[in-house]
């Protein structure tokens, strides 16, 4: 059996999937890497079939690469899917490079498979194109995670010609007459990728003809670090993170039980798109008690004092209902039921869940509403107003809380109830009350 054949095989044994047991789409686009791939499928029998993606950049090129790969399938009895893609106006509106536009659009694509039957999403990138991924990420300084290079098998992708190399690749496809299509942008250099295989790597090969090899092994040293960090982050999750609904929650307590976190806090917030600026300012920050927020592209950090929150949208949706009679109202996640009775009816209720107010101070019609920035009201037994972000403050109320915080605000701008809180003291019940407004949370 060839090199490649043996290496070929024993990457599915490395990452433990049954060879024969999965099926598996392979992305195909034409070229000699993928049409290796291609062959090796065929050749060892397995359960696959062909995706290719169409990204419409070449005109003319794009189509026929997508015609022949599908004349191939074709003619060996493969089941072949193709899909076109406007790159150019996704990667406009999403402000993002031509080539991240195309990842995202494949990847996308190709999970879709994965939930229709599919166990692998299989790639054809070999070990040169590890190098080359490896110099990108070191010249955007990713950190080390960027300078392990691309995983052999992540999230149901795999890619088992990782460790095989470019040249060993064309001796293949030579020795076995594969025809294959050429993308002569590959010999451009306006991208960095291709400036990278095409001028930089072949100075450095030519200073060190080991240098592919020196970079491979320290890509093994590196995947152990990131092993041992991984167990570290591990058990900071399972110690300190807390999932909930719509947010996570971090206990800043290790800050005082562990000694320095900074490398597993690091990795832990790179994968929520916080780059490594931006941690160094929030490792900085969450000594303090301020609330601070940090934004990534997908989410956004907000410090508090105990605690620090990573939510996935960047704003609390607003809620605004109005109270139209007696009766229960939704307000976001809470029910609140509306009653109206005399004062000889009931004692007072001194729940925080429940305002009970004087009917006829009350201005209608009446809205239950987020508070906003500076508002104010007349805490309970005050004579002054306050306003509601301090009052909540001074009652340990957490930064998370006060932005889902609502009010019940009458006609006439009077905020009459903190929701869950305290009721203002100028609609407050009395012995000349007569009828009583109740609010409960339910």
């Amino acid at each position: 059996m060839k090199k490649i054949e043996k290496v070929f095989l024993s990457s599915f044994e490395e990452s433990r999937i049954e060879l024969f047991d999965n099926k598996y789409l392979l992305a195909v686009s034409g070229g000699i890497d993928s049409m290796v791939l291609l062959n090796l499928f065929l050749k060892f029998k397995l359960n696959f079939s062909v995706s290719t993606c169409n990204f419409q950049l070449r005109g003319k090129d794009s189509n026929e690469d997508v015609n022949f790969v599908k004349s191939y399938c074709q003619k060996n009895k493969i089941k072949f899917y193709s899909e076109d893609f406007n790159v150019l106006e996704y990667s406009k509106k999403n402000k993002i490079s031509i080539q991240m536009s195309s990842r995202d659009l494949r990847y996308t694509w190709f999970k879709g498979y994965l939930n229709a039957g599919y166990n692998y999403i299989v790639t054809a990138h070999h070990s040169d194109d590890n190098v080359e991924t490896i110099l990108y990420n070191f010249l955007k300084t990713t950190g080390y995670k960027g300078l392990v290079g691309i995983p052999k098998s992540s999230n149901n992708i795999f890619r088992p010609l990782l460790k095989i190399d470019k040249d060993d690749i064309r001796g293949y496809a030579k020795l076995n007459k594969l025809d294959w299509r050429e993308d002569y942008t590959n010999g451009e250099n306006k991208y960095l990728r291709n400036k990278i295989r095409n001028k930089i790597i072949p100075i450095f090969s030519e200073i060190n003809p080991s240098f592919k090899d020196s970079i491979r092994k320290s890509v093994e040293r590196l995947g152990n670090i990131q092993k041992f960090i991984n167990e570290h982050k591990k058990k900071f999750i399972f110690n300190y993170v807390t999932t909930r609904k719509n947010f996570i929650e971090i206990d800043k307590s290790f800050l005082e039980k562990e000694d320095d976190m900074s490398v597993i806090i690091n990795d832990y917030l790179s994968d929520y798109g916080f780059n490594y600026d931006q941690i160094s300012l929030i490792i900085l920050a969450l000594s303090k008690r301020n609330n601070s927020k940090f934004f990534s592209d997908k989410y956004v950090l907000i410090n508090d004092r105990k605690s620090f929150y990573i939510f996935r949208e960047k704003i609390f949706k607003k809620e605004k209902v109005e109270i139209k009679g007696i009766g229960i109202v939704n307000v976001g996640s809470k029910k609140i039921e509306v009653k109206k009775y005399s004062n000889k009816l009931s004692p007072i209720n001194r729940n925080k869940n429940n305002a009970q107010c004087d009917y006829d101070k009350v201005c209608f019609p009446v809205v239950i509403r987020n508070y906003k920035k500076g508002e104010k009201f007349q805490p309970l037994g005050m004579k002054n107003t306050k306003k509601i972000s301090s009052f909540l403050s001074d009652n340990k109320v957490s930064f998370v809380d006060k932005m889902d915080q609502l009010v019940v605000v009458d006609a006439g701008g009077t905020v009459i109830w903190l929701v869950g809180q305290q009721i203002n003291d100028k609609i407050k019940i009395n012995t000349n009350t007569q009828n009583i407004l109740e609010f409960e949370i339910i």
